[in-house]
């Protein structure tokens, strides 16, 4: 789907023609969205404004919203600067909204100041002002319907309520879309699908003591919400399997997902259920992941949620419950979602108080410890295995991590797809519940009980931020940028794309089989162009450099080393060391949008300096010496200085030099004393 392809199937953007339909304003310009083939309007409005963010004037943009099936379009009357985001997105504008990353729906009386929820089974009141949308992404759009036709408003939060939060999975709009798909997929990406893309990864770490095993695929399948390969203990019987699956909840016994040629292993596992011999189990699996390993060392067990039976951990020591974490990321969420000027320098005054009560942070910082745990154990040759409720969840992110610090192979941008694809999909994430979409199938067919495991949570978001957390510990250790991590943020909450879209792998294959068309997401070239995808690699990178803590950096010493011992990065851990995600979570607060500012200078400098290096080398490679010396004037001609850009780079508001964000008028109206309170952020070292 590239832009040659989207061309012919993209109405008009901007193809304004007044129309006079005789409604409460007389004359009404209109203009069209964008619509992909299998796109259609559901619902319109004309003469909406949309509102500048954090703005307490009631002035914006001019021009027309539209909800379709796929997504929330508002289309100014004329092109601006401001349309321009250095990130451009072929299937979303600068102002679009895919459905299923709307997180909230707010009716206001026209501004955004005075607002009430609208839930999907709520009532809806005869006459709506204003809408204000709150984005999984944390973007805020708040748009007035003062100067719109009698009953535009109306129409338009009832289409998006409906469409936003439908009730069937095959409503959304990957079972719709007709465009047709030609993968052009990198040929070192491992979808792990087949056995042979396990048997690739097994024959790739080098571990012969474990065998495949595809009883996952037949009817004897004991864990239904994972793939039809597994990677298990060659000593142990598929018969012995299926009955130690009995007493580990979902049926995750511990399976193999990573191993080192020395025989340490990386497993994970469900929980064991209180049955006589749950510990037996137990006990007769972790001997067969004893005897794969060549010096029969026994395994390490990390209980991640401590709610094992075996070994509860201590409350402070654990990963919180899913419901608890989706309450901390919530208030992450109203503390980079200020909808009012005032309101946001309130919340900045006392930015870090908030920040600590959300103990965002603190999880992070936990789920990093675990991970280090695991790799402190491996790297002396002990075979690991995570525990946590359904082996889901956080197992999934500890398991990455884990990886990441041990793995090279994992810290560049395939070796990461192809590890999310294993970890994530493979093993089955039930993104739908977690995400808050339907589950897929028959919603009569679903129980009661079933509905009551469709916990939202925001597990995957928490794995992209300890992946940030890292890449800011050790910026040449990977290959992928924070521009890479942000966006694969935004596209997980687009529904256009099959990733992010299943519970489990039986759910996709029962879509495909009804002629679902998959569309994966790691394809970029369906959404960004070559100059967009550049900016997903990291200029520091250097993949053959020896790894070096953050201590040992500091005092430019040499990181001490074991033969017996696998290289590995060790990171802070201390929730100290952690910071907030600034490009991911507040890239939308104007006023934190500084010219000129951030880390991402050095990284627009570097990136035109790899630049300059790779134009020279291709012209000293067509070059003789003598005409080399005769050109070397036209060579500094052409080296030019790169333009400083604004703190959120690429995802700033336009391309040209960063307007200031607060005008006097503004800032007329902030108190003082708000800005010398030692705990704002605007007075925070950078």
């Amino acid at each position: 789907m590239n832009e040659k392809n989207l061309a012919g199937n993209f109405k008009s953007y901007i193809n304004v023609s007044p129309k006079n339909n005789g409604e409460k304003n007389g004359s009404v310009q209109e203009v069209n969205p964008k619509l992909l083939n299998g796109e259609q309007v559901v619902g319109a409005a004309h003469s909406v404004v949309l509102l500048t963010p954090l703005s307490d004037r009631d002035h914006g943009r001019f021009g027309s919203l539209f909800v379709t099936n796929y997504k929330l379009s508002f289309v100014p009357l004329e092109r601006s600067q401001d349309d321009e985001c250095s990130q451009r997105n072929i299937l979303l504008g600068p102002y679009d909204a895919a459905l299923t990353s709307v997180g909230a729906v707010w009716l206001t009386d026209g501004g955004p100041a005075r607002r009430r929820r609208l839930m999907p089974k709520g009532d809806m009141p005869g006459k709506v002002k204003g809408l204000q949308v709150i984005c999984k992404n944390m973007k805020v759009l708040t748009f007035s319907f003062v100067n719109s036709p009698i009953g535009h408003g109306r129409r338009v939060a009832m289409a998006l309520i409906h469409h936003a939060f439908p009730k069937r999975h095959d409503l959304l709009f990957a079972f719709e879309v007709k465009e047709p798909y030609y993968p052009t997929l990198p040929s070192d990406l491992n979808m792990f699908i087949r056995p042979g893309d396990w048997k690739r990864e097994l024959e790739r770490c080098e571990c012969p003591h474990w065998r495949i095993t595809c009883i996952n695929g037949t009817s004897d399948a004991f864990m239904l919400t994972a793939g039809e390969t597994l990677i298990v203990p060659s000593s142990v019987l598929d018969y012995n399997l299926m009955e130690s699956a009995r007493h580990f909840r979902s049926g995750r016994v511990p399976v193999w997902v990573w191993g080192r040629p020395a025989g340490a292993a990386l497993l994970r596992s469900g929980e064991l259920l209180p049955t006589d011999h749950s510990a037996t189990a137990e006990s007769v699996l972790l001997e067969q992941v004893r005897r794969s390993h060549p010096k029969l060392t026994p395994p390490h067990v990390i209980h991640l949620c401590g709610t094992s039976l075996a070994a509860p951990a201590a409350a402070g020591a654990v990963l919180p419950p899913l419901a608890a974490l989706q309450a901390s990321y919530n208030k992450l969420v109203e503390l980079c979602t200020p909808t009012t000027l005032g309101g946001f320098w309130v919340q900045d005054s006392q930015y870090y108080s908030l920040m600590e009560a959300s103990r965002w942070l603190r999880h992070v910082a936990r789920c990093i410890a675990f991970a280090d745990d695991a790799a402190r154990h491996l790297a002396g040759n002990v075979t690991v295995v995570l525990q946590e409720g359904d082996g889901v969840d956080y197992c999934a992110v500890v398991s990455c991590l884990t990886q990441l610090l041990v793995d090279p192979y994992f810290r560049t941008i395939s070796g990461f797809q192809s590890l999310i694809q294993k970890e994530w999909l493979a093993l089955g994430h039930p993104f739908c519940d977690r995400f808050g979409l339907p589950r897929p199938g028959n919603p009569k067919d679903i129980t009661p009980k079933d509905s009551s495991l469709a916990q939202p949570a925001p597990v995957f978001a928490l794995l992209l931020d300890c992946a940030w957390q890292l890449l800011q510990q050790f910026p040449d250790r990977f290959q992928y940028s924070e521009t890479y991590l942000t966006t694969l943020s935004d596209a997980a909450h687009n529904h256009l794309f099959d990733t992010f879209l299943f519970n489990c792998p039986r759910d996709r294959e029962l879509a495909v089989a009804k002629n679902f068309v998959q569309r994966p997401v790691w394809d970029w070239g369906e959404q960004f162009s070559e100059k967009d995808k550049a900016l997903f690699y990291n200029p520091f990178y250097m993949s053959d450099k020896p790894a070096m803590t953050p201590k040992q950096r500091l005092s430019h010493t040499s990181m001490p080393s074991k033969q017996s011992e696998l290289p590995r990065l060790e990171p802070c851990t201390s929730v100290a060391g952690m910071e907030l995600w600034s490009q991911c979570y507040e890239r939308w607060l104007l006023p934190l949008d500084a010219p000129h500012a951030g880390p991402v200078q050095y990284h627009v400098f570097n990136y035109a300096v790899l630049k300059e290096i790779q134009r020279l080398n291709e012209k000293l490679s067509s070059l003789s010496i003598l005409s080399n010396r005769q050109s070397n004037g036209d060579l500094d001609a052409e080296t030019a200085r790169p333009a400083a850009v604004s703190r959120f780079f690429p995802f700033s508001v336009s391309r040209g030099e960063p307007r200031s964000t607060l005008d006097s008028m503004q800032v007329s109206l902030i108190d003082a004393s708000l800005l010398l309170d030692s705990q704002s952020l605007l007075n925070a070292p950078d």
